[in-house]
């Protein structure tokens, strides 16, 4: 598995431009082709008639026009980026939807989706509060979220893989493979409940064996759940000084919506590094 598609999320926010040099180094170190997807959101259409008919109408048609600008600005940087970092293949599609839609429809062709995490202190026009939720559990692709603070020197040279006997677990793991394959180390964590438990042990093994199996050596370790697991995964993560974390995303559905599951939601919120979930 090699990542030949790559796509990041672009929109008007003050990480964009940390979130795309990052998507940008990952396409250089594999080869991977860029798709810069920027989302001109859609017209506040309710508002706007809420005023006079004939100011409606003027006030939709600007609104549509600054929310384009917008979009062709972030599609601009975004190749002024790629030219700069030296990706050999990219390119960037303006896509006039909101941005939920427009990244799960495009980001569904690709092998890895670049988005950025919700900072709720500072929202940003257009991007729902739950944007990377509903990507990560619509879109398809594996989603590598990126905080809203720090800097990242690195990416995937000391990976903390979170595991559980489960489908997402092993999806996560099995789309990290890329970057796992260029780590210099990786830890294999399991938290769980009840210490010595033989199904786990067996299950921790088998994915340590499969690791090695593609030439990727790993340090494999069980700890009992003293807290509750997503503190303890960033706790270890940064123990382990880690720069990348990787784990399964868990949802279900509840009233025709999506709910995550705990872990998932608490990595999405408090993580400090690069964060790769699968669903």
């Amino acid at each position: 598995m090699t990542y030949q598609t790559i796509a990041v999320h672009l929109d008007a926010g003050p990480r964009c431009a940390t979130r795309v040099a990052l998507a940008a180094r990952l396409a250089r170190r594999h080869g991977s082709r860029l798709v810069g997807i920027a989302p001109t959101g859609l017209p506040d259409v309710i508002l706007a008639m809420n005023r006079a008919v004939p100011e409606a109408i003027e006030c939709i048609a600007l609104s549509a026009a600054d929310l384009r600008r917008n979009a062709d600005v972030a599609a601009r940087a975004f190749e002024q980026e790629c030219r700069r970092a030296g990706v050999a293949s990219f390119r960037a599609e303006i896509v006039i939807d909101e941005a939920v839609d427009a990244v799960v429809r495009l980001g569904r062709c690709s092998d890895l989706v670049v988005v950025g995490q919700t900072d709720v202190g500072a929202p940003i026009q257009g991007v729902a509060f739950d944007f990377p939720q509903q990507v990560l559990l619509h879109a398809g692709p594996p989603v590598l979220v990126v905080p809203y603070a720090g800097t990242f020197g690195s990416l995937g040279e000391r990976v903390l893989v979170g595991w559980k006997d489960t489908r997402e677990a092993a999806r996560a793991l099995r789309d990290a493979l890329p970057l796992l394959r260029d780590a210099r180390h990786v830890s294999l964590v399991e938290v769980g409940p009840v210490p010595g438990d033989a199904r786990g042990k067996d299950s921790l093994e088998a994915a340590s064996a499969w690791l090695d199996s593609h030439s990727i050596p790993v340090a494999a370790h069980r700890e009992i759940e003293l807290a509750g697991v997503g503190d303890q995964l960033l706790s270890r993560a940064a123990d382990l000084d880690a720069d990348l974390v990787v784990c399964g995303g868990y949802g279900h559905s509840r009233l025709r919506e999506w709910a995550l599951g705990g872990v998932t939601r608490h990595l999405l919120e408090h993580m400090t590094v690069p964060t790769l979930l699968s669903h």
